[in-house]
């Protein structure tokens, strides 16, 4: 799992608090006091959060709608103990004057932060706001901001990959409902209709299935990218076996090469030991040519001769 802190961080993402990008799906957030949003985001105590690496995050929202905005680190499950993996923080918050929310998170390097982040590479997904809310008639003022967990289908659809913001289902804090939790996220529902122990029931259920589905996945994976690995590095032996192969074969005939005479054909030779032969027997007639003329001059030198 290991990619760079620089490679875990995501680029500035932005969304705007009065535009969801949406018209037919999602929950309207009109009846939100954004102005209250806005503070809250710039308050001291929340951007104390970010600056200290405390803001964390998960994947979905079903751990915070079980065990609240601040989960434990860990809880029995089914008589198991389970370790609520959070998979980002959130490193920069920022809101301005009309709405504008840029933020930056860093994927933490363990199977959730790992997951999400490549959910996040992928651009399946989006950042989802968890938020609780009082209720002033039929306005919602926020009174506690939480952060990002990170979702399939963000009501602001802006806050995919490169925006972020949820909305959606909440599970109320008190049984007067008013404090209750929010979540931005589309495929959330407002209502809870159900016993509140049935729903902690499915939700338990459902965050066990989902980070055993995590690990899984995220250790198969680490399971292909070490065959990979050795795959490419056996490969790599295999070239280097094969080239060394190459280097030796060439030396070798270099060297047969330099210990004999080139390699020719039988004509090539035949033609010319033939040539040689007729240069040689040129070369007798020539030197018996001047071996007779020396003789004859000789001849009338001796016996007195003028002429023939």
């Amino acid at each position: 799992m290991a990619s760079s802190q620089k490679g875990r961080k995501t680029k500035p993402l932005k969304y705007n608090l009065h535009d969801r990008c949406r018209i037919h799906t999602g929950i309207d957030r009109s009846n939100v006091d954004f102005m209250s949003m806005i503070n809250l985001i710039n308050h001291q105590a929340t951007q104390e959060m970010v600056t200290s690496g405390q803001m964390l995050g998960f994947y979905g929202h079903q751990v915070r709608q079980r065990f609240g905005m601040t989960p434990p680190e860990s809880v029995p499950i089914d008589g198991k103990m389970v370790h609520l993996e959070p998979a980002f923080k959130t490193i920069e918050l920022t809101a301005d004057q009309q709405g504008n929310v840029t933020h930056r998170a860093e994927f933490l390097d363990n199977d959730s932060g790992e997951f999400a982040r490549r959910q996040y590479l992928a651009k399946v997904g989006g950042f989802s706001t968890a938020v609780n809310y009082k209720r002033r008639d039929a306005q919602l003022i926020p009174s506690g901001f939480f952060g990002f967990d990170y979702v399939t289908q963000p009501n602001y659809t802006s806050n995919v990959g490169d925006g972020e913001l949820f909305d959606g289902l909440y599970v109320p804090e008190s049984l007067d409902s008013k404090v209750f939790a929010c979540f931005d996220s589309a495929t959330a529902i407002e209502t809870l209709d159900a016993p509140q122990r049935t729903i902690a029931q499915l939700l338990e259920q459902q965050i066990l299935s989902q980070f055993d589905s995590v690990h899984s996945q995220m250790a198969l994976s680490q399971y292909n990218d070490a065959a990979n690995t050795e795959i490419n590095h056996l490969h790599h032996v295999l070239q280097k076996q094969t080239r060394k192969q190459e280097l030796q074969t060439r030396r070798t005939n270099e060297r047969y090469t330099d210990m004999v005479a080139e390699v020719r054909s039988f004509d090539s030779v035949l033609s010319e030991a033939e040539e040689y032969m007729l240069q040689m027997e040129e070369l007798q007639r020539s030197q018996d040519d001047d071996e007779q003329h020396q003789s004859a001059q000789g001849f009338k030198r001796l016996f007195g001769f003028k002429g023939w």
